[in-house]
């Protein structure tokens, strides 16, 4: 028993080491002082922290990692945003140019309805122009029908035939007699020998006494028998557009000085018609 007793104390110290006592380094330290034993816990303090340290570096790296991804994802988001938004500018400029190609379109409109209501304006004048040339001719032709059936009565029993009729009244025409000519061509236009010369004659005898309703009855009644050019139409229309301004149908004086210089423009009666457009202006 004395010799179990003896042998215990060797077994329990068996693994210590007297040399190493006071060793801070050793896995468990030993036969520390009071000092040595607070330089141990600041240590095993430090190991701590340390550990705790490296932990939270972990967790900053961790973080730093998860911000980088999401840094990615925010400047991939971005330059998605970015992209939309060129392609909404984009869009919008597109949209301001066909805004201005439509207020061009719609001034173009607007233009064209005013001209659209200048045509129609003019279209009614003319219309109106028309009338009253159709109403002026119309009573001119009744005041030649009546002049005409007295003068026949006057001359019916004259022996003359239209051939010589016309011949003697070119004749008288032509040397001043104005109211002599005027019965014999009136003799060959109403036995129909060429009708439209002596139609135009009558016209212009009518012009040179001044009776200018007179005139343009007669100068339509030529055209209307013979619609073809013919050596005096220039003259005709002339003396027509002149009837016209006559009387104060400027209008209708301006459409027939047109249709003169249209039709005939190296008549020296397209040249006066030229002058008197100018004046009608």
């Amino acid at each position: 028993m004395k010799k179990l007793l003896f042998l215990l104390p060797l077994l329990l110290f068996a693994d210590v080491d007297p040399f190493n006592a006071g060793n801070l380094n050793s896995p468990n330290p030993y036969g520390l002082t009071p000092d040595e034993k607070a330089i141990l816990k600041n240590k095993n303090e430090i190991n701590k922290n340390k550990k705790t340290i490296l932990k939270l570096e972990n967790e900053i790296k961790k973080i730093k990692n998860d911000i980088a991804s999401k840094l990615v994802m925010y400047d991939e988001t971005i330059n998605d945003l970015k992209d939309k938004t060129s392609s909404i500018n984009t869009i919008i400029s597109e949209i301001d140019n066909l805004n201005q190609k439509i207020s061009i379109i719609e001034n173009n409109l607007s233009n064209l309805e005013n001209n659209i209501t200048a045509l129609n304006k003019k279209y009614d004048t003319l219309k109106e122009s028309i009338n009253q040339i159709v109403k002026v001719q119309n009573e001119n032709f009744k005041y030649l029908t009546t002049s005409i059936q007295n003068i026949l009565i006057q001359i019916k029993n004259q022996n003359t035939s239209p051939k010589s009729a016309f011949l003697k009244a070119k004749k008288l025409y032509f040397s001043g007699k104005l109211n002599e000519a005027k019965n014999l061509f009136l003799i060959s236009l109403n036995n129909n020998y060429l009708p439209a010369t002596s139609s135009f004659y009558l016209g212009e005898i009518a012009y040179k006494q001044k009776k200018y309703k007179e005139a343009l009855a007669y100068y339509k009644k030529s055209i209307s028998l013979y619609p073809k050019k013919t050596s005096f139409t220039d003259k005709l229309l002339y003396h027509t557009g002149m009837s016209f301004e006559k009387l104060g149908m400027s209008e209708n004086a301006k459409l027939t000085f047109e249709k003169l210089i249209h039709d005939f423009k190296n008549s020296k009666y397209a040249n006066l018609a030229k002058k008197e457009l100018e004046k009608l202006k």
